[in-house]
């Protein structure tokens, strides 16, 4: 039992998340169950039955197999006052959280990321579940010599013990989405004053770590054990992996995405806009911007005012032969509000109001309501993907 995914960092563009079931709440943070984890917890009861039935004596079967079902939900209770440790201490320190999910690889806390944030917190928060896991551990180890030894009780404890034990040490590994690449990335971020650098720095850490517990993965399934190579531990271990890699490569790209999202100049990627008016055969409104050396068009009315912004896709999909009796009118798109973007935004600003209203162009205007030109969403994504984004 793991828990990879301790505390979600959010994105500027829409939340991450995961789907599931609500199943209640607790502190009032809505609980949310992935429907994987009804096959995991089959899946770890399935082989958790025949080593409790071989540890206990004189249990049968079916008590064997009920004995290892609620194991299995005790350590997912385990998990779940992990998550409510991070949960509990956000809280504390003013920062909000929306839910906890239990998925088929541990479970995760969301908890909304602060901007420009505090690695003080962060380091607080993130550290927060592996010390709640430490000390589960210990309470285990504490009340098993309190049970006669080969009991169904005792080995609940012991088992609890040191399954609590091995969620802390693997928290405490160094590579993000850990609670320990979390700590890393709070550690270098107060060191370097840099949080894009953390990011990058614990991502690697992180991709480093998947690496090798693919390896270990790959490795331990071809293990010969009483019953044949150990497949299941192996699976798990590559699909946890899996899991690590492309957190970690998410935040690689979120660290190159503050460095680039502070530089989006609108007025640098703004296409020079030639103004026509309504009727105007797209043939002529294309010879016309050429020879204007203007990359967009701009449908004005009777006042100068622009009214709709030429779709270039449309422009192109249109044959030559008739786009002498199409007027360019036909091929423009309403400006609406979330379509007209001041001139004097860049930055996370100007990422917004691309995001808040798809489209594929937009009408740029200067503060005074003069026309500047037209924005593509294509150079947007074309600035991004310089950054190795998309």
């Amino acid at each position: 039992m793991s828990d990879p995914g301790a505390q979600a960092d959010r994105p500027p563009a829409p939340r991450r998340g995961w789907g599931g079931l609500q199943v209640g709440r607790v502190l009032g943070v809505p609980i949310v169950v992935q429907p994987l984890w009804f096959v995991v917890v089959v899946l770890f009861t399935a082989g958790s039955g025949q080593t409790i039935k071989d540890n206990v004596a004189g249990l049968s079967t079916n008590a064997a197999y009920a004995a290892a079902l609620a194991f299995v939900l005790l350590l997912y209770a385990s998990v779940l006052l992990h998550e409510l440790s991070h949960v509990v201490v956000a809280r504390s320190l003013g920062m909000q959280v929306r839910r906890i999910v239990l998925q088929f690889l541990g479970g995760a806390s969301e908890i909304v990321e602060e901007d420009p944030g505090h690695p003080a917190r962060d380091f607080m928060v993130a550290m927060a579940g592996p010390l709640c896991s430490v000390f589960l551990a210990g309470v285990g180890a504490a009340v098993a010599p309190a049970f006669e030894p080969h009991t169904l009780p005792w080995l609940f404890a012991q088992g609890f013990a040191w399954v609590n034990a091995l969620v802390a040490a693997f928290n405490l590994l160094p590579g993000f989405p850990l609670d320990g690449g979390r700590a890393l990335l709070s550690v270098v971020w107060r060191l370097t004053e840099d949080k894009n650098r953390a990011q990058f720095v614990s991502g690697w850490v992180g991709r480093g770590l998947a690496i090798a517990l693919a390896v270990y993965g790959a490795y331990v399934q071809n293990i010969p054990t009483g019953h044949g190579s150990d497949h299941l531990s192996g699976i798990y271990l590559l699909l946890l992996a899996f899991f690590i890699w492309a957190n970690a490569s998410w935040v690689i790209g979120r660290s190159k995405l503050g460095v680039v999202v502070p530089r989006l100049d609108i007025r640098a990627m703004s296409r020079r806009a030639l103004s026509v008016a309504a009727d105007l055969p797209v043939a002529e409104a294309v010879r016309r911007a050429h020879a204007a050396a203007a990359r967009a068009l701009v449908v004005v009315d009777s006042y100068g005012r622009p009214v709709g912004v030429v779709s270039e896709a449309a422009v192109m999909a249109t044959p030559p032969q008739r786009q002498p009796w199409v007027s360019v009118s036909e091929l423009a798109r309403p400006v609406a509000d979330g379509l007209l973007l001041r001139s004097d935004i860049s930055g996370d600003a100007l990422l917004a109001a691309v995001q808040a209203h798809p489209a594929t162009e937009y009408l740029v205007v200067e503060p005074s309501g003069a026309l500047f030109g037209v924005l593509a969403r294509a150079d947007v994504i074309a600035a991004l993907q310089a950054a190795g984004l998309r």
